[in-house]
């Protein structure tokens, strides 16, 4: 399958929204980390991470790579199915 203008076309469209997405969350996250009184970024390290702590990151991380799995699956989904297309005079087995 070629590579075509329409193909490229569609690519810089999917970025610029996958763009446009990361700045809205972006945002999102510096008005939270803003009401939570929290100034740059803040690293703990592993003595200051309480049971509570790894908890809640566990569960994050989790609802994370589920969003992502998910994500991952309808681009999947949607992208057309480059067996879709047999050659001329073949048959499917």
């Amino acid at each position: 399958m070629a590579f075509t203008e329409q193909d490229l076309r569609n690519q810089q469209q999917e970025i610029a929204r996958l763009a446009s997405e990361l700045e809205r969350l972006n945002s999102i996250f510096d008005e939270q980390k803003k009401a939570l009184g929290i100034e740059g970024d803040v690293t703990v390290s592993d003595a200051e991470m309480t049971p509570e702590l790894e908890q809640a990151m566990a569960e994050a991380r989790a609802e994370a790579e589920k969003a992502g799995r998910a994500s991952a699956a309808h681009l999947q989904n949607s992208a057309p199915a480059a067996s879709a297309h047999t050659r001329r005079g073949a048959m499917r087995i």
